[in-house]
């Protein structure tokens, strides 16, 4: 059976991806052949919601087919995401959690974790390195945010505040 298929040209330089500002000058615009009925569809729906027909569709696509993660972004948001858990909860289990997450990730970049190619342990390791450094220099902060500048100087100088 032939099926009559409406040729629709989205127009992308139109469509802000959910909100995300999207560079106009770097959309592609590409012809889309939709079944009969669909269009009007999309186009009540998207209508319904306030939305145009093109960001409609660029919303649905995106759901469906989402960005891939990169293992070194979604290492650094699972190592921060520990830290937010042992800073919101004393619970053994959380605390368990915060630890096995940080082992695994720490048994990456060492080799103890097996079955990872040499170039992601590298990434993994500098993205520890950098996380673990990063934490160093919070702890830092917060240790030194209620000190007065004498203190500050005495604990440059001699390592400790301690008084005696």
């Amino acid at each position: 059976m032939t099926v009559n298929r409406f040729v629709y040209l989205l127009d992308m330089s139109n469509v802000g991806i959910c909100g995300m500002g999207v560079n106009k000058t770097a959309t592609d615009q590409f012809q889309l052949r939709l079944p009969p009925g669909l269009r009007d569809r999309i186009k009540t729906y998207a209508e319904a919601h306030g939305r145009s027909m093109n960001t409609e569709i660029v919303r649905v696509l995106e759901r469906e087919f989402p960005e891939p993660w990169g293992l070194e972004s979604r290492v650094t948001q699972l190592l921060g995401l520990t830290q937010i858990l042992g800073d919101a909860s004393a619970d053994e289990a959380v605390t368990h959690l915060k630890e096995a997450i940080y082992e695994t990730v720490k048994g990456i970049a060492t080799g103890r974790v097996q079955d990872v190619d040499d170039e992601t342990r590298e990434k993994i390791r500098e993205r520890l390195m950098y996380w673990e450094a990063e934490e160093a220099k919070d702890d830092h902060n917060r240790q030194t945010a209620d000190m007065d500048d004498s203190e500050l100087d005495t604990l440059h100088k001699h390592g400790s505040t301690e008084k005696f």
